[in-house]
């Protein structure tokens, strides 16, 4: 469906716009949600639960534990495209980009909710939505350069544990870097 001439020009940028916003909102209610929690306990408490929270989504990413993550795991409708050549894209990015309502394949991202909550400002948390989104975006982008005969999948499969280390040490140094002001 992504390889499809729809999906080329406008509709796929009001989708990637879609995925921007629906990130940042996510974030900015995370961040609300969690500044209340934040009375709960000091600053290092929450940095060493999701420096924890953190290994154990890495352990699991590894395969060495198995274990479910919440998730709606299903797609956003195709119905939403009823809505137009922009409106139609930008909610159905908007819906996956607030990662509530399709399909989570690592879990990183909830290794991103526990530090927008418990760690973020506004600035930074807005920084995480957009990281969030552009992340996805580029995976859709990233998708529409290769042939429908599952290009994109076959090279995935090629260099995907490359590609999740590569991830997952990018968190561990971000996560260092919003650690810096707390120890």
């Amino acid at each position: 469906m992504l390889n499809s001439p729809v999906w080329r020009g406008s509709p796929s940028r009001a989708f990637a716009l879609g995925l921007l916003a629906g990130g940042v909102a996510s974030a900015l209610a995370l961040v609300v949600l969690g500044s209340v929690l934040r009375l709960l306990a000091p600053p290092l408490v929450w940095l060493t639960l999701a420096a924890a929270w953190f290994v154990v989504l890495a352990v699991r990413e590894t395969g060495a534990i198995s274990f479910a993550l919440p998730q709606n795991a299903r797609l956003v409708p195709e119905s939403v495209f009823r809505h137009g050549p922009f409106f139609g894209p930008f909610q159905f990015g908007l819906e996956m980009g607030t990662g509530v309502r399709t399909y989570v394949t690592s879990g990183l991202p909830y290794a991103l909710v526990v530090v927008v909550a418990f760690l973020a400002t506004p600035v930074t948390a807005v920084a995480a939505g957009i990281g969030f989104g552009l992340g996805r975006s580029v995976m859709t982008f990233g998708n529409l350069r290769y042939d429908e005969d599952a290009g994109w999948d076959r090279e995935f499969d090629r260099w995907g544990v490359l590609i999740r280390v590569l991830v997952f040490v990018s968190y561990a140094v971000s996560l260092g870097v919003v650690a810096h002001p707390f120890l």
